[in-house]
C-alpha cells in the first residue's frame, strides 16, 4: 500500500553536487573529499530518478535500482545506514534478506505511484561478476567507485534498462561516488579518455577539495561544498598526523598515490604542478633554445629534461626511463630523443639553435669493471656530451628542486610545471619516492636515507639537472660545503654542451 503524499525538501549545497544531482547520463561519477555530501546527494538522487519513470496505464511507475558497495560489512555500516537516514519509513520498508532490500512505495503530487525495488550487493572481487550476471535492472548507483573492479563496473553497465522493459524507463544507467583514485586507476584511464571525447554519455564530476595547500601549509578550502552539513572544526581536527599523501588523496581531492613513506619532495603536488596539456619546448625572440638534461645511472637509468621559460618557470617537458637497460643503450635512446626535439625546433624556424646541458651523477665518472670506461665515457660515444654535477651533497641536491616547488612566478603560478607525458618523475615525486617509515612503538618516524627503488633514479634526475641549471643553494658563484665528517668539496657549475656537435 502506498504511503500517500509525502514531502521531501532538498537543497545541494554545491555547485558541482547539484550538477551531479541533475545529470542523466549513462555513466557518471563524482569524486570529492570526505565529508561533501556525495554519499547524501546520490540518496536522494535515487529517489529523484524512481519518480522519474515512465508511468504506466495504471499510473504506476515502476523500476529496479542496485546499490553496490565493495564489501558487505562497508555495505550494512555504512550504505545502508545511510539509506535508513535519509529515506523515511513512509516512503518505503527495508527488508534485511540476502539481499538486503527497500521497497520504495509513494504517491506523487500528479497522481501516480513510484514502486521501486532497491537491491543491495556487496562486490569485491572480479568473481562476483557471477551475482549480477542475470539480474535485470534499471539503474545501479555504486557507492565509492574507486573500490570496484572494472570487471564488475562493466558487468553493471550491461545489467541496466533492463526493467520493467529494454528502452522503457525514462533514465536508465549508471552513476556512483568516490573519493580520488590513484593515478594508475581504472577511473583514471576513463578519465583521460572522456576528456578527449572518446567516451559520449560517460561523465565525471570533480568537487573542490576539503583544503588547499597555501604557502606550504593545508588550510580551509573556502569553496568547498556542503560546509554547512559539516560541523565546525571537522578538517581542522582531521588534519593533524596525517600523512601528505593521504591528505592530499582524502581531503584534497587530489588524484595521486598513497604510499607507506614520506615523499621526498613533499611540496609537489600534482594538480598544481601538472600542466593540463602537454609542454613542449619552445624557442625564444632570437631563435634560442637551452634545456637542462638530468641523468641518473644504475639499473633503471633516468633522464629528464626541462626548460626555464622567460617568466622564470621552469617546465618539465620530457623523460626517459627504462628498467634493466646498458648504458651505452640508454644514451642512443636518449640520443635519438634530443634529435627529435631539434628537428622539430628547426622545423618550426630556420637557423634555430638547440642547446642540451647534459649533467649526472657524478660517480659515473668511476671506471668500469668491464672495458675501463666510465659511464660518461659511454654517454659521451654515443653522442651525449655529458658532465658530472657541481656535486653529489644530497641536501643541495633536494633543495634543487624545492625551491622552484615553493616558489611562484608573476600571476601566482607555479615555478614548476610538468608536462603530463612524465608519468614516471610524477609518481615519483607524489610518494612512489619516499622515506621508509620505522616500524616502532610510539610517534612517527621514517628512515633518514630516501630508499632506492625504481622511482629514485628519475627523481634524482630532476635534481641533477636543476642543481647547475641556477637552483643551487649557494647560486652562480663556486663555494665549499660540508658534505660530512669534516670534508669540504668545491660547487663549480657545470659546463655546457650541444649535443649535435659532437
Amino acid at each position: 500500500m502506498s504511503a500517500g503524499l509525502f514531502e521531501i525538501r532538498h537543497r545541494p549545497m554545491g555547485k558541482v553536487l547539484k550538477a551531479y544531482g541533475e545529470c542523466r547520463d549513462f555513466f557518471h561519477v563524482i569524486r570529492g573529499p570526505l565529508g561533501a555530501g556525495k554519499t547524501y546527494e546520490s540518496i536522494f538522487k535515487c529517489i529523484s530518478i524512481a519518480s522519474e519513470q515512465r508511468a504506466s496505464k495504471e499510473g504506476v511507475r515502476k523500476s529496479r535500482g542496485i546499490v553496490v558497495r565493495n564489501t558487505y560489512p562497508d555495505l550494512i555500516s555504512t550504505v545502508l545506514k545511510d539509506f535508513r537516514e535519509v529515506v523515511p519509513n513512509e516512503l518505503g520498508e527495508f527488508t534485511m534478506g540476502h539481499p538486503p532490500t527497500l521497497n520504495l512505495d509513494f504517491d506523487l503530487e500528479d497522481g501516480t505511484r513510484v514502486m521501486c525495488e532497491i537491491i543491495f550487493l556487496a562486490l569485491d572481487k572480479p568473481d562476483d561478476v557471477r551475482k549480477i550476471r542475470g539480474m535485470n535492472a534499471t539503474w545501479a548507483y555504486i557507492n565509492e567507485v574507486k573500490e570496484l573492479e572494472k570487471a564488475n563496473v562493466d558487468m553493471l553497465t550491461a545489467r541496466v534498462d533492463r526493467f520493467p522493459m529494454p528502452g522503457y524507463s525514462m533514465y536508465a544507467g549508471v552513476f556512483g561516488d568516490t573519493n580520488a583514485w590513484d593515478k594508475d586507476h581504472w577511473l583514471e584511464a576513463m578519465d583521460q579518455k572522456i576528456k578527449k571525447g572518446e567516451m559520449p554519455g560517460y561523465r565525471i564530476f570533480v568537487q573542490p577539495g576539503a583544503v588547499i595547500k597555501v604557502e606550504g601549509k593545508w588550510v580551509i578550502n573556502p569553496d568547498a561544498e556542503n560546509q554547512l552539513a559539516v560541523k565546525a572544526g571537522y578538517y581542522q581536527r582531521i588534519l593533524p598526523g596525517k600523512r601528505e599523501d593521504w591528505i592530499r588523496v582524502n581531503l584534497g581531492n587530489e588524484i595521486g598515490y598513497s604510499f607507506d613513506g614520506k615523499p621526498v619532495h613533499p611540496d609537489y603536488s600534482d594538480s598544481r604542478n601538472v600542466s593540463p596539456h602537454d609542454l613542449d619546448p619552445v624557442l625564444d625572440a632570437n631563435g634560442r633554445c637551452i634545456i637542462e638534461v638530468g641523468l641518473d645511472f644504475g639499473l633503471t637509468p633516468a633522464a629528464t629534461l626541462f626548460q626555464r621559460q622567460g617568466s622564470g618557470q621552469i617546465w618539465g617537458i620530457d623523460e626517459l626511463v627504462a628498467v634493466d637497460m646498458n648504458n651505452a643503450e640508454f644514451a642512443r635512446q636518449l640520443k635519438e630523443k634530443c634529435d627529435g626535439i631539434r628537428a622539430r625546433l628547426v622545423a618550426l624556424r630556420k637557423g634555430a639553435h638547440v642547446q642540451f646541458n647534459f649533467r649526472g651523477d657524478p660517480s659515473g665518472d668511476a671506471r668500469g669493471s668491464n672495458d675501463g670506461r666510465t659511464t660518461f665515457q659511454v654517454y659521451r660515444a654515443a653522442g651525449i656530451m655529458a658532465v658530472p654535477a657541481s656535486t653529489n651533497n644530497v641536501e643541495l641536491r633536494r633543495a634543487s628542486l624545492e625551491r622552484p616547488l615553493t616558489r611562484t612566478v608573476r600571476g601566482g603560478d607555479p615555478a614548476f610545471l610538468l608536462s603530463p607525458r612524465m608519468v614516471w618523475l610524477r609518481k615519483a615525486l607524489a610518494g612512489a619516492w619516499c622515506y621508509k617509515r620505522v616500524q616502532v612503538a610510539g610517534s612517527e618516524k621514517f628512515k633518514d636515507i630516501a630508499d632506492k627503488n625504481e622511482f629514485s633514479h628519475v627523481g634524482e634526475s630532476a635534481e641533477y639537472a636543476l642543481m647547475d641549471a641556477g637552483e643551487h643553494a649557494v647560486i652562480n658563484a663556486p663555494a665549499t660545503v660540508a658534505i660530512g665528517g669534516g670534508m669540504q668539496a668545491a660547487i663549480r657549475p657545470a659546463g655546457s654542451w650541444d649535443v649535435f656537435k659532437v
